[in-house]
């Protein structure tokens, strides 16, 4: 009971000291941290990306890029170069595309792991310059909290009444974006089950189906919703694989229409016949509290979309081992 009582306290602890410590912190694994800083030289075709490593691995080679693309799935990457100590490090990427927006995050790599730097933006030929969609960048993904997949992906497998978990995140570039709405309209196969979370105030009366208005979300920002959905239960689905898809609508004055989706990968393997829910209850005082996957949510959706720490995930679902 102590040690259970101790890993519980030290992952809050963890989490907390985290969340509070601002927002230079860096990202960190084995002992190498990187950060990414802010983008110079920036013209309509060419911009300077900019990095920190800290306490490169002694004895073992450190490698550190950035990834930049004009979304966060980051369709590019820089040459990777050679760290032998500590400091700052910049590589000039080419052939942009004028008034477009850019995301890009620093990378470092041992043989220990890699660490990802937090996203940044910046608008080739200037921010003044960038129009449309670029104002506001949106996200959606999902967890599966039955199977303690803490991971947050676009894409999740599940198994028939298994308790998933939707965040949407959208974060407010160059300037402050107005109007802001959201609307989330689950699939059949996916049931609405509330825990509904706003900027982690579980007090917001409503529902992302019938939408959420989120205002003006100001320049830098971020707003996130997150909300838990049950897959239906094995007789209401086909036997195999059916893929639960579904995509959040998202309006603004400055981004127009605007789509973010995830999937849920539902595989009904039981054969058909009598199904009981899922009680929650596993023996585990990590999994089995009711607070901490809310906690969760929150904290996993701030921390994976600013990129402050990637690993976090991977070091809780160890603990729970």
């Amino acid at each position: 009971m102590n040690k259970q009582f101790f890993q519980i306290s030290f992952v809050f602890l963890t989490c907390f000291s985290v969340l509070f410590s601002g927002s230079q912190v860096l990202a960190q694994v084995g002992g190498l941290s990187v950060q990414t800083n802010p983008a110079t030289n920036i013209g309509n075709y060419q911009a300077t990306l900019n990095g920190y490593a800290a306490n490169p691995v002694w004895g073992a080679t450190t490698y550190a890029w950035f990834q930049w693309g004009t979304d966060t799935n980051y369709a590019n990457e820089s040459t990777h170069q050679t760290l032998s100590y500590a400091g700052s490090f910049s590589q000039n990427i080419t052939n942009l595309q004028p008034n477009t927006f850019y995301h890009f995050r620093a990378v470092a790599q041992t043989n220990y792991g890699t660490v990802y730097g937090q996203d940044l933006t910046f608008c080739s030929g200037g921010q003044g310059n960038c129009y449309g969609s670029g104002y506001l960048t949106v996200s959606k993904r999902v967890i599966n909290l039955t199977s303690g997949n803490l991971n947050w992906q676009t894409s999740v497998n599940a198994k028939p009444l298994d308790i998933v978990s939707f965040v949407i995140t959208m974060q407010a570039n160059g300037q402050d974006v107005h109007n802001v709405f959201v609307r989330d309209v689950l699939p059949s196969g996916l049931t609405y089950t509330g825990n509904l979370l706003v900027n982690a105030s579980q007090n917001y009366q409503g529902n992302p189906m019938a939408g959420i208005n989120a205002g003006t979300i100001p320049a830098g920002g971020i707003f996130v919703i997150s909300y838990q959905a049950q897959v239906a239960p094995s007789l209401a689905l086909a036997y195999g694989i059916t893929t639960l898809s579904n995509s959040a609508a998202i309006s603004s004055t400055e981004g127009g229409n605007q789509t973010a989706s995830a999937q849920v990968l539902a595989n009904n393997s039981a054969a058909q016949g009598a199904t009981y829910p899922p009680t929650g209850v596993s023996n585990n005082p990590i999994k089995d509290s009711f607070f901490l996957p809310l906690f969760l949510i929150t904290l996993g959706s701030w921390l994976y979309f600013s990129g402050r720490i990637y690993k976090f995930s991977d070091w809780l679902v160890a603990k729970m081992d």
